[in-house]
């Protein structure tokens, strides 16, 4: 059949449209990014799929229900796809998910998973034993699926625009949790343990089923992986202790998905990352330089936690992501950032916003500058990458959901890169 995908530039609908080809459909697509929306891109085809960021005056959505054209937004269609596969997998949380449905993706290499993944270049077309993918909690998509495994590997307060507070959050997690044949959670997140007394458990306490013991510290981790009276040699390929929770969530989910332990720890130990996650760079410059995603509080401690693995000094460009949530976790991101030795704000990325609330990145500056902190603010792109040519941290991190990687790669051409 034809389908065509409204938004098709955004990751997870690319993903899809890349999958549904592989299938056999005519694919066709549009996006605001590219020559935008008309409504005779719809002419012709019998599916049209929208991402919950289309509104309902969509010009191409209108013409889709003028002519009846079954119309259905991505995560319905996604609970659909999911549904055609053996063994469908989804791994949820606040934070985390893409690099765990990732690192999950190498567990299962041996059996050639179909692999659908919110980052850039991280999905992959396989065969139909397996598909693994990120249930996200945005708008309560991942309530659409019915998964025969499910992961969560936290619970945290975010998308302050759809969820009024944690407890809406924590039941939308929990009625996730209850939709999985079969549940695997964070045995060391209190919020997650809640959630079922069916689940399995992951993590570092003793009563977990699933252990991580003797972590190593710094840089790539190396851990025993115990479970059920057996213990193995796992050495990652990544750094940071979040990672070793994410590693234990993928042997979880593939011990329960029947994979043999020694193919899972191979797989996983190939892992070197995904795009946009902790992602280094090269040297520019004098510093070394990644590119991250994390713009919530939680993920930017994991981010410079892991950085100072491996640095004596880091230097942070944040651009933060949306004014809503910029306004309800405020204190919580300048108590994440003063982690840093030096932080420079980009203006916030609006994303699907208008400023209602009066949020600002200047107003996180004036709180960091209040604490002592080396911070600074700009207006521009161009301002910031000739600021960061004068820090003299050892790393310097560009961190953020939105187009902040546009400024990334810009600082590497002007400094000119060295890649090792």
């Amino acid at each position: 059949m034809r389908i065509h995908f409204i938004g098709i530039d955004g990751v997870s609908m690319r993903a899809l449209a890349d999958l549904a080809k592989s299938r056999g459909h005519k694919v066709s697509g549009s996006d605001m990014r590219g020559e935008g929306h008309c409504a005779r891109n719809v002419d012709g085809a019998e599916l049209v799929v929208y991402t919950n960021a289309v509104p309902p005056d969509n010009c191409e959505l209108q013409r889709a229900r003028e002519l009846g054209i079954p119309a259905v937004e991505r995560a319905e269609y996604l609970a659909n796809v999911a549904k055609k596969f053996g063994t469908a997998v989804a791994v949820a949380g606040c934070h985390g998910k893409s690099t765990a449905t990732a690192m999950l993706g190498e567990a299962l290499r041996a059996y050639s998973p179909t692999v659908h993944v919110g980052a850039k270049g991280a999905s992959r077309i396989g065969g139909g034993r397996f598909f693994i993918t990120e249930a996200c909690e945005y708008k309560r998509s991942f309530l659409k699926l019915n998964p025969d495994i499910g992961v969560v590997l936290n619970v945290g307060y975010d998308h302050p625009d759809c969820y009024g507070d944690r407890e809406q959050v924590e039941d939308a997690f929990k009625a996730f949790a209850n939709q999985c044949k079969t549940l695997i959670v964070n045995g060391d997140d209190p919020l997650c343990t809640a959630l079922s007394d069916r689940a399995a458990t992951f993590g570092l306490s003793k009563n977990c089923a699933y252990r991580a013991e003797n972590v190593s510290d710094g840089g790539a981790r190396s851990f025993t992986y115990a479970h059920d009276g057996r213990r193995i040699k796992v050495n990652l390929s990544v750094v940071g202790m979040h990672n070793v929770y994410n590693a234990l969530a993928a042997l979880a989910a593939a011990d329960k998905a029947g994979v043999p332990l020694f193919q899972a720890v191979q797989g996983i130990s190939h892992f070197t990352g995904i795009p946009r996650r902790f992602e280094r760079k090269g040297i520019a410059c004098g510093k070394t330089v990644f590119c991250d995603y994390a713009h919530h509080p939680d993920e930017i401690k994991a981010t410079i936690a892991a950085a100072r693995e491996l640095f004596p000094s880091v230097a942070v460009v944040f651009q933060p992501h949306t004014y809503s949530r910029t306004a309800a976790l405020e204190n919580e991101f300048v108590d994440a950032l003063n982690g840093a030795d030096t932080v420079v704000f980009a203006p916030i990325f609006a994303a699907r916003e208008k400023n209602i609330c009066g949020a600002s990145s200047h107003s996180l500056c004036r709180k960091l500058v209040e604490r002592k902190q080396k911070t600074f603010c700009f207006d521009t792109f161009a301002e910031i990458i000739s600021f960061c040519k004068t820090v003299n941290e050892k790393a310097l991190v560009f961190m953020g959901a939105g187009d902040i990687d546009v400024a990334c790669d810009r600082f590497m051409k002007t400094c000119g890169v060295c890649n090792f």
